[in-house]
């Protein structure tokens, strides 16, 4: 049977990696009594990190779905990745729940990943809820992380409760708007007398801040008068779902302290789902898709209700997609069920043409849920197979895997002819690279991805080619003169027939320039393919019976090589366009990092998207960023980031140009 829609929650768990979220989760399954035994990711036995990687390396790398009840209420968790290199997860739990619940290390206070996943959640309007996990630390400064958030996250970040300490141990809190203390079990308890201070203070500043989202209460309180406790809380949850407070609680996701204070405030706070459209409508924001567990949806229903074994139409791909079995998820176990409603979340398996991102909806439906526009990727490497001949096993693989995330992407580089995987970090490779060998049998190396360099020209000449040779009978004969130059920057090659008289028969001339163009493939300097060179040819000669198509070829081939030779040959590289987004403080760093890696800054400014950044614009050769993302992290603190695009080629330095030619020849040499 549906449950009411107003008693439906929809919440994501974000935050940084490592702050407790699948703790959190698994401490809510438990204490709620829909798990008997509370699992743990030490030991790789909680209910949201089932996948074999996650257990293997004890963080989450996807996102999980899990679901409670709790006060007559249904309570669906979204458990998100915190790591960077799994962002992408976390922006599909975002976007596909109806509110958050953002963890922050009380100890180490929020990180560039809560500010990222912030800045997220504001765009899409989550009313969201924020959790200082870890009170049990030794060593905590609640003060110290409190003004970290304000100043980092929001200056609307507004405590709820304030924890009671007795000999360094956490023993309960303090609710600020009822002024009334709790152990963790609910039990009422004495207020301290060395908090009625403090807990009067944060009193005043909490009614003051809500006071401001409602005229008639703000009246009352400037004037004195005693404040209407239900007012307070009903002005507060109209704050909260309009993302003007956030609202702080304590707890301990690994103690099982403040969970049950915080599902009464998802309960109380947070906002129902709503109908976003006037029918039936349903976006999948998640896939997976292993030997294992097969093919399976994670849809979120945003209006209507969708039933199984019934066809439904993709708006997205224009094409019937038909759902068979629907289930409830809990973790990776599947429960069945007859149909779901606005704001459930249901797995079905199987579905043949329909992907993450894409919308469901009745036969003739235009409606489209909006979906994640995925970050950019920040780092490639080449992928080989441990033998020849793999490419076609890797591919399918990774065409799976790419289906259950977004943020891969493999493609072949037509310039170097490597295979390219990219994605967002090297963690986020290597998982992949696992997830080759474990679930599919096929193993592979990465590598540094090879710079597509090139070879020109600087000087010109004029050169000749005879290619002739006697076999008995037919012999082969072609002659010709051609003159060689350079020709500006990005012009490719350029053949002018300059022939009179017929020296070389017309249909010979094509294959002239063909023997030049297979020349230029190979490079004189590195063997590398030469580009921005004009060709003419001036003159040649034929034999009526021993000329042909093959020894003109030959001819224009050995013009060419013979000629380049004394045209003052240099190597190129590839340069990119960057645009770096840096925090204000760390601009300068920024910048002599990018001048050490011969680049050069274009010019810099506010960044209006984001205050307190700064946009870079720099040109800087591919060479020097194929590693960039780990040294913008580490110089920013984790707040930069960046995009790039080819612009041109240019000049190697001699030195770096000296280093290419060798390693290239000892390459050559192990062929």
């Amino acid at each position: 049977m549906a449950v009411d829609i107003s008693k439906k929650r929809t919440v994501a768990i974000c935050g940084s990696g490592g702050c407790g979220k699948t703790t959190l989760c698994e401490d809510i399954l438990f204490q709620t009594k829909k798990i008997t035994r509370k699992g743990s990711t030490d030991k790789g036995n909680t209910v949201m990190d089932f996948d074999s990687e996650e257990i293997e390396r004890k963080i989450s790398l996807q996102l999980a779905v899990g679901y409670t009840d709790h006060k007559k209420h249904r309570i669906y968790l979204i458990d998100t990745p915190g790591y960077h290199n799994f962002i992408a997860d976390a922006l599909c739990g975002i976007k596909a729940a109806d509110s958050t619940v953002m963890l922050i290390d009380i100890k180490d206070g929020p990180d560039a990943q809560n500010e990222r996943l912030l800045d997220e959640i504001k765009r899409e309007k989550k009313p969201t809820l924020f959790f200082l996990n870890g009170i049990d630390k030794e060593d905590i400064h609640l003060d110290k992380t409190l003004q970290s958030i304000k100043e980092n996250l929001s200056e609307k970040a507004f405590l709820l409760h304030l924890p009671i300490f007795k000999d360094n141990s956490i023993t309960g809190y303090i609710d600020i708007l009822s002024k009334k203390a709790f152990d963790f079990e609910g039990k009422e308890i004495d207020i301290p007398s060395d908090l009625e201070d403090q807990l009067e203070e944060k009193y005043m500043e909490l009614v003051e801040e809500i006071s401001t989202y409602d005229d008639e209460l703000m009246e009352k309180y400037l004037e004195g008068e005693e404040l209407d406790k239900k007012t307070i809380n009903e002005t507060l949850k109209k704050a909260v779902k309009e993302g003007s407070l956030y609202p702080m609680l304590i707890g301990s996701a690994l103690k099982g302290y403040g969970t049950m204070q915080l599902l009464d405030e998802i309960v109380e706070l947070l906002p129902a789902p709503e109908e976003a459209f006037d029918e039936d409508a349903a976006l999948v924001f998640k896939t997976y898709n292993d030997p294992q567990m097969g093919k399976i949806s994670l849809i979120k229903v945003c209006s209507g209700t969708f039933k199984a074994d019934t066809t439904y139409y993709n708006t997205t791909k224009d094409q019937e997609e038909r759902l068979g079995t629907i289930n409830l998820m809990q973790g990776k176990t599947l429960s069945k069920i007859e149909e779901a409603t606005t704001g459930d979340i249901f797995a079905v398996a199987k579905l043949k043409i329909t992907q993450t991102g894409d919308t469901l909806a009745n036969k003739g439906s235009k409606v489209k849920c909006d979906f994640v526009e995925m970050p950019l990727r920040y780092i490639s490497a080449a992928i080989y197979g441990s033998s020849k001949g793999d490419e076609e096993k890797i591919g399918a693989a990774i065409s799976k895997i790419i289906e259950s995330d977004p943020t891969l992407s493999f493609t072949r580089n037509n310039e170097t002819g490597e295979f390219i995987l990219t994605g967002m970090g090297k963690l986020h490779l290597e998982t992949v690279v696992s997830r080759l060998k474990k679930k599919y049998g096929v193993e592979v190396e990465l590598k540094k991805p090879k710079v597509a360099y090139k070879e020109t020209i600087k000087g010109k000449t004029t050169s000749h080619g005879r290619y002739k040779k006697q076999t008995g009978g037919h012999g082969q004969f072609g002659d010709c003169t051609i003159e060689i130059e350079p020709l500006p920057r990005g012009k490719g090659f350029e053949f002018e027939d300059l022939i009179v008289g017929g020296a070389i028969p017309k249909q010979f001339i094509p294959s002239v320039e063909k023997g030049i163009k297979n020349a230029m493939e190979q490079g004189i300097l590195a063997g590398y393919p030469m580009i921005d060179i004009k060709i003419r040819l001036i003159d040649g000669k034929y034999h009526p019976v021993d000329s042909s198509d093959l020894a003109f070829q030959m001819a224009g081939s050995i013009a060419f090589k013979e000629g380049v030779v004394k045209c003052k040959p240099v190597l190129l590289e590839p340069i990119v366009e960057m645009e770096v987004y840096v925090p204000d403080e760390t601009m300068g760093d920024v910048i002599g990092d990018l001048n050490s890696r011969r680049g050069r800054v274009l010019g810099m400014e506010p960044y209006e998207e984001k205050k307190g950044y700064q946009r870079i614009r720099a040109l800087v050769p591919e060479a020097e960023i194929l590693e960039y993302a780990p040294s913008l992290r580490s110089l920013t603190g984790g707040r930069g980031f960046f995009k790039y695009q080819f612009s041109t080629y240019e000049e190697v330095p001699p030195q770096i140009a000296e280093k290419i030619i060798e390693e290239s020849k000892k390459e050559e040499e192990k062929k």
